[in-house]
C-alpha cells in the first residue's frame, strides 16, 4: 500500500483529535484496505473517521447556510424591484455592501468586530461583564453557528441578484394580467410573479448551491473543523499532502456533483412546459 514516501495508509494513522469516539466503520475500512499502522488499541479515532466527521458539517453548515440565503436572498430580491423607493433602497444597500465584501473579511467582521457593539453580558472565557459575552460565548463553543450566519447573509447578497434578475424578465403583460384580475402587489409576486422567476432562474440558483458547499471550507478560519479543517491539520501532522489531496479532492467533486443532481431533479420537478430552461 506505499509508493515511494507515499504511505497510502496514512488516513489509517491514529489522529490527535479525542473529541469523538472510535467509529466502526472506520476500522473496518482501514482493515479492509490493510492500514498496518492503524491500532485498535490507539484512543484518538483514526484520520479517516475525522475526514467522514468534517465531511458532514461541511454538509450541514453548507445546507443551512444555503437555506438562509435563499429565504434571505429571495426577499432583497423581491424588495429591490417593489415600486416604493425606500424598500427598494434597503435591498441595494444590503448587495452591495456584503456582495462586495470578501467573505474571509465578513468572517472576521461577524466574530471580533460586531460583538463589540453588543450590550455587556458575562463572559464564559474571561469570567467579566464584556461588550457582546453571549455572542463570544457562542463563538468560543459553537462557530459553526457564527460562520453559518455570516456565509448565509454572504451567499443571500448574491441570491438575491438573480432573484432580481429573474423577477424583471416576468413580462409586464403577466404583472398588468394580474392587477387586471384585483391582486395585490404582493399577491402578484406570490402567485404570478415569483413561479415564473424561480423556474427561470434556478440553474444559477443551482450554481449558487454549489458556490456554498466550496464556500464552506472557509469556515476554518474560525475554528470550524470541516473536510477542509481536518485535512489541513492532517497534512501538517502526517506530511502526506499527495495522498491527502488525490484522496480529498474528489470529496469535492462528489458533494457539489450530488448538489448539482438534487437541484436539478428539482428543476424538472417544478418546470412548466414551454417556460423557462426546463420547458420542452
Amino acid at each position: 500500500m506505499s509508493f515511494g514516501s507515499l504511505n497510502w495508509t496514512s488516513f489509517c494513522l491514529p489522529s490527535n483529535e479525542y473529541g469523538l469516539d472510535k467509529s466502526q466503520w472506520a476500522e473496518s475500512v482501514c482493515k479492509a484496505i490493510g492500514g498496518q499502522s492503524y491500532s485498535p488499541a490507539a484512543d484518538a479515532p483514526t484520520w479517516l473517521q475525522m475526514l467522514g466527521h468534517g465531511v458532514f458539517t461541511m454538509v450541514w453548515t453548507a445546507c443551512a447556510a444555503f437555506v438562509i440565503a435563499f429565504f434571505l436572498g429571495s426577499l432583497f430580491g423581491i424588495l429591490r424591484t417593489v415600486p416604493h423607493k425606500g424598500l427598494a433602497a434597503i435591498g441595494n444597500v444590503y448587495v452591495e455592501v456584503f456582495r462586495n465584501i470578501p467573505l474571509i473579511v465578513q468572517l472576521f467582521f461577524w466574530a471580533f468586530v460586531f460583538p463589540e457593539f453588543l450590550p455587556h453580558s458575562l463572559s464564559d472565557g474571561s469570567g467579566e461583564v464584556v461588550a457582546g459575552g453571549w455572542w463570544k460565548n457562542l463563538l468560543n463553543t459553537q462557530p459553526a453557528i457564527i460562520g453559518v450566519f455570516a456565509l448565509g447573509l454572504y451567499t443571500a447578497a448574491r441570491v438575491s441578484e438573480h432573484i432580481r434578475a429573474g423577477i424583471l424578465t416576468v413580462s409586464r403583460g403577466q404583472k398588468f394580467a394580474a392587477s387586471a384580475l384585483g391582486f395585490t402587489v404582493w399577491q402578484s409576486y406570490r402567485y404570478v410573479v415569483l413561479p415564473v422567476a424561480y423556474r427561470t432562474v434556478w440553474p444559477t440558483i443551482t450554481s449558487e448551491a454549489m458556490n456554498v458547499f466550496k464556500n464552506s471550507a472557509v469556515l476554518y478560519a474560525l475554528s470550524v473543523m470541516n473536510f477542509f479543517a481536518y485535512s489541513k491539520v492532517m497534512r501538517e501532522e502526517t506530511s502526506q499532502d499527495i495522498v491527502i489531496l488525490v484522496l480529498s479532492t474528489p470529496v469535492y467533486l462528489i458533494v457539489t456533483y450530488a448538489i448539482k443532481l438534487i437541484m436539478v431533479w428539482i428543476e424538472r420537478r417544478m418546470a412548466v412546459p414551454g417556460l423557462g430552461s426546463g420547458g420542452k
